[in-house]
Parts: structure tokens; C-alpha cells; sequence
């Protein structure tokens, strides 16, 4: 970056900051993007006059305001054809067909105008692009015309593409380059991304996505005669949820009292359902639908025990959520969950695609109260300490200004 654009980030006090992202919160407790929003609100209330530029959807505003964040979303297709964004799963649509290929072709078009413009009308100083693609591809574009530094935050699926090779590492290459600061959510990532792009690990920085603590209740963990035990991820073979299933099964085996619900959603369903049926788990294990942020809030105080069974997950922002209501956890030892739990003082970590593990962790806890309450009580003073709005994006000034 030039001087000048150095000069601009120190001599102003309140900042007009455009951020990109594909995926933001749609309504009142979304999941979709919500960290983006949460940081997004606590720069408005640090001052700072923040513009967010998403895709559009059928039923959704073009522009509204939102918290005081300005929100401005694009439209890349007609309403019912607009099907790209917000499924988690972008990637593997666009890989599918090429008409999904050709509709990206659209979305990335529309999706720079509508940057290109917002960065003009608006005078923004900064852009900050969330997830390298293809938000920051669309980031670099805007910021050599119009001269304004790139800010990039990895939150994991678009490391993982990286590690393709093809053209995606050569225009990844291309977009970190230019960056002024590139984040990403854990350490874990930090090493993956500084590897796939050859960066120098010092021009990456950890900052976790914050939480809102206020949005979790803590409830007094109770010794309850059937435990539960909730797992809350998308239902990709990514996410371990064979490893949990067999695991469960040992407990059944072991006699120990319990239920096991599964929230969230993908392509696996069908086939958990089956191997739930196989296992012979139907009366001890459910899976349900994705559900609103406060019905998920009712399932971490019904709940004993959190899992999360992922193999090179990004962060497990699932496991912060159950430390902030006070809910003992357990995750694999692998991706950016050592971030989140120490293990034996803030939860207990297995090796990835261990069930045996994961069995005698579950068992531990759910046979030991003084145990889980002990985990319990260290992952929320852990999860304040760390993930908290204001320590999170005092981080996040820092690396802006």
C-alpha cells in the first residue's frame, strides 16, 4: 500500500468501512452470517459508519438498515433463480453444472458494480472482504480503482479451496498481495493459509468472529436422570458425525442413560438416518432441522453435554455458544478447536475420528457431575475471555487502524 492510503487509515478518527461478504443474517436470529453482522454492529458502535454488501434473496430488502449497519444487497438472477448464496455449499453448486456456472458468472458482475459503486457514492475508506472468495476477489478489483485498502478475513471453506490448486491459488494469489492485513479465525488456519498462498505468517493475524454473550443465558447445570447430549453442525462427512454416531452407540452398549439430538442440515441426512436405524439408536439419537438461534438457546440449557466431532474444523463457533450458556464440551483435536478448548480446563479434546475417544470423554462427563460442572464453569470464563465483543473487536481496530 501507498502512503497515501496509510495517511488515510491514521488520520481519521470515524471510518466509512464497506464490507463484503456472501453470506450475512437474512432476518431476526439467522445463523447465516451472524459473526459477520455482530462485528459489523460493533464497529458502528465503536463510531464508525459501516456499509455491508450482500447477496439478495427472495423476500429480502435491496437496502435496509439493520442494528445501524447499512445493509445493501445485490441481485445477481430473478428472485427464484437466485440460489448461490446462503446454503453454505457455493462451491460445490457452482462445480455442478454449468448453468450454476454461468449464474456465477452473473453474480460476480453484479456483485462488483454494486461494490464499485457503493465504494464511490459512499467515500469508503477501507474495504474489509470476508472470505477471500468471492468476496475479496471482488475486493481487489474495487480497491485498485478506486484506491482504498483491502482488508481480508478467512473463515475456512475458502482456505480448504485453495489446497485444489488450479486457478483458484493464482488469483488467490493475486488478492492476498494486495491486502493490507488478512485475518483469519485460528491458529489452525493461520498455518494453512500462510502455506497454500505463501504468505509470511507474520502478515496474518488470529482474530476470532465474535459472539454476543447477552444472546446466551447461563443456566445451572443440572444432574438430570437421562443426560443429553447435543451435537450442532451441517451434515457433511467433513463434521465426524459417523464417529459421534458410533461413539453414542457405545454408551448404549455401557448403559448409560442418555439422548443424543443432532441439529442442522446437508446432503448426509438420509444416510444418518439410516445408520441410526443400523445402530439400532432410534430411541436414543434424533436428527433435527436447523432451527432459529432462540430454539437452539432452549437446547443448550436442556443439555448436559456439547459435541462437536469435526475433522479440520475452521473454528467451531458451536462450542463457544454452549461455553457462553454453561455447558461442558468436547471436540477433536484437530483445526482451530484447541483455540476454543483447553483441554481438562475448558473441555475435553479426542482425536479425530477416535470414537473410542469420544466415548470415554462423553461417558466421563456425563457420569461425573462434579466434573461437568468444573468444564463447565472454565469454558465460560474461557469463551468471555477470548470470543467477548469487546476483546474481539478491540482486536479487529487494531489491525484496521
Amino acid at each position: 500500500m501507498d502512503g497515501k492510503e496509510r495517511t488515510l487509515i491514521k488520520s481519521k478518527s470515524r471510518l466509512n468501512i464497506l464490507i463484503l461478504t456472501h453470506n450475512y443474517i437474512r432476518f431476526p436470529g439467522d445463523h447465516a452470517g451472524n459473526f459477520v453482522h455482530i462485528l459489523a454492529k460493533g464497529l458502528v458502535q465503536g463510531g464508525h459508519k459501516v456499509f455491508v454488501l450482500a447477496p439478495h434473496q427472495r423476500g429480502l430488502k435491496i437496502q435496509e438498515k439493520v442494528d445501524d449497519v447499512r445493509v445493501h444487497r445485490f441481485r445477481y438472477a430473478p428472485d427464484g433463480k437466485q440460489r448461490l448464496a446462503y446454503r453454505g455449499n457455493m462451491h460445490e453448486l457452482v462445480a455442478r453444472s454449468w448453468v450454476n456456472k454461468l449464474l456465477f458468472s452473473s453474480f460476480l458482475i453484479r456483485f462488483f458494480v454494486k461494490a464499485l459503486s457503493l465504494s464511490l457514492r459512499k467515500r469508503v475508506d477501507l474495504i474489509s472482504a470476508q472470505w477471500w472468495i468471492p468476496a475479496g476477489l471482488i475486493g481487489y478489483w474495487v480497491s485498485l480503482l478506486v484506491q482504498r485498502p483491502l482488508f481480508i478475513t478467512s473463515h475456512g471453506t475458502d482456505i480448504r479451496l485453495l489446497e485444489k490448486k488450479g486457478i483458484s491459488s493464482r488469483l488467490a494469489g493475486l488478492v492476498f498481495r494486495r491486502a493490507k492485513r488478512v485475518t483469519t479465525v485460528s491458529s489452525f488456519l493461520k498455518k494453512r493459509l500462510s502455506r497454500a498462498v505463501k504468505l509470511p505468517p507474520e502478515r496474518i493475524r488470529v482474530i476470532p468472529m465474535p459472539v454476543t454473550p447477552e444472546t446466551f443465558k447461563p443456566t445451572p447445570l443440572k444432574d438430570e436422570k437421562v443426560k443429553l447430549i447435543l451435537c450442532v453442525s451441517r451434515f457433511t462427512p467433513q463434521k465426524g458425525l459417523d464417529v459421534f454416531l458410533k461413539a453414542c452407540k457405545m454408551l448404549q452398549e455401557k448403559g448409560v442413560n442418555f439422548r443424543a439430538k443432532i441439529v442442522g442440515e446437508g446432503p448426509l441426512k438420509d444416510f444418518l438416518a439410516l445408520q441410526i436405524k443400523e445402530l439400532n439408536l432410534q430411541e436414543h439419537l434424533f436428527l433435527l432441522d436447523t432451527i432459529p438461534q432462540h430454539k437452539l438457546n432452549l437446547l443448550y440449557a436442556e443439555s448436559s453435554l456439547v459435541v462437536l466431532p469435526s475433522v479440520e474444523e475452521g473454528f467451531g463457533l458451536v462450542l463457544v455458544e454452549a461455553q457462553l450458556c454453561k455447558r461442558p464440551v468436547v471436540g477433536t483435536r484437530s483445526g482451530g478447536i484447541p483455540d476454543i478448548i483447553q483441554d481438562g480446563e475448558s473441555g475435553i479434546l479426542f482425536p479425530p475420528g477416535d470414537h473410542l475417544g469420544l466415548a470415554s470423554a462423553m461417558e466421563r462427563i456425563l457420569t461425573d457431575h462434579r466434573l461437568a460442572f468444573r468444564l463447565a464453569e472454565g469454558g465460560y470464563k474461557s469463551a468471555m475471555e477470548k470470543f467477548a465483543p469487546e476483546a474481539v473487536l478491540q482486536k479487529y481496530l487494531e489491525v484496521l487502524t
